[in-house]
């Protein structure tokens, strides 16, 4: 690629994914030798956050961007790439954007533009691929380079993908984390091999034999637990990948604090436990104290136990798994140590 020919890239992100993905190709802008003229971040503006909203939050690329030289630039409205026109961009790449780039703006490029997605397109399009794949529990997934649809998500052509073994005790973390090293180095090679222009004899769009499923967002409610249906490892998995879960504790006091409810508790930190033979874990969602560490509850699950090392009660708290066994009476009343799926939450 001779000089005249460097590209200049206007690079859409969002998210730490987005970085990582950004970081593979910095050598192709600051190395030699050097491929890329121009490297612009295209960021979506800083949101409201914080209590009462008063504090603006910027997406993490932004800071990532800047620390490393990189012009950061603004889109969110059909005006705002209006006016990145005038930057006369060869090609555009798109990682976590969240946004749909219209179709003037990808065919005004040259080489139009290309996509990262964590998944085995056309399996897992949508937004929530690397999630559903671990809630799914598949035993592999991938990551997959497209080009970019001038109307619709994850419909261009497929340029290149890697596959993927999930490990028993992957996380939403160390998914993101090798999913997006793999994605960047595939970006990296099809820029550095010219396969983003169609002309090319190195252009040639992949068919796959995964059949198209979609991967839609993730609602509140599937961090409610389902005592009934979960195995510990499917708990596990959906802790690591969710983050904290919920569930509700049954409360009946009487006299002087009559009150008949349910409270919710809020579940982190699950581990696999010792076959502990307690006689008071009859049924899944009952609970008592783990007896190798007396901050940790154990709870029963349909095929076993966990120990949880993080609790949130409703009205109480964080409390530890003895507070929550040993004040059980006084919390609750007397009544079964036994966490509950709320039947009205769907």
């Amino acid at each position: 690629m001779t000089a005249s020919k460097l590209l200049r890239i206007g690079y859409f992100g969002s998210d730490y994914f987005s970085i990582n993905c950004l970081k593979q190709i910095l050598p192709l802008r600051f190395g030699q030798p050097q491929i890329i003229s121009r490297l612009d971040v295209i960021t979506r503006d800083p949101k409201p956050s914080g209590k009462g909203l008063r504090h603006l939050k910027d997406v993490p690329v932004a800071r990532f961007a800047e620390e490393n030289q990189l012009r950061v630039l603004r889109a969110e409205k059909e005006v705002d790439f209006d006016a990145l026109l005038a930057n006369q961009y060869d090609l555009c790449i798109a990682v976590s954007y969240g946004l749909l780039i219209p179709a003037s703006f990808i065919n005004s490029l040259p080489f139009g533009g290309l996509n990262i997605h964590p998944s085995l397109l056309p399996k897992y399009s949508g937004a929530a691929p690397l999630q559903r794949a671990l809630l799914n529990e598949d035993s592999t997934t991938g990551v997959t380079i497209q080009t970019l649809h001038p109307t619709e998500f994850d419909k261009g052509d497929i340029l290149s993908r890697q596959e993927y073994e999930v490990r028993p005790d992957e996380t939403f973390e160390s998914l993101t984390k090798v999913l997006s090293q793999a994605g960047g180095l595939l970006l990296k090679n099809i820029i550095e091999k010219q396969m983003y222009d169609r002309l090319s004899p190195d252009y040639h769009a992949l068919k796959s034999e995964l059949l198209f499923s979609y991967a839609k967002k993730i609602q509140s409610h599937e961090r409610h637990i389902d005592w009934a249906h979960y195995s510990s490892f499917n708990l596990k998995r959906r802790s690591n990948t969710l983050g904290p879960l919920y569930t509700f504790k049954r409360i009946h006091l009487g006299k002087a604090r009559e009150e008949t409810g349910y409270r919710r508790v809020v579940l982190n930190d699950f581990k696999e436990s010792p076959q502990q033979q307690l006689p008071s874990l009859l049924v899944p969602g009952c609970y008592d104290l783990d007896l190798t560490n007396p901050n940790r509850l154990l709870v029963k699950t349909v095929d076993g136990t966990l120990s949880v090392g993080h609790l949130n009660v409703e009205g109480l708290g964080s409390l530890t798994g003895e507070k929550m066994v040993r004040s059980s009476k006084k919390m609750f009343g007397n009544i079964e140590k036994r966490f509950l799926r709320n039947q009205n939450i769907t």
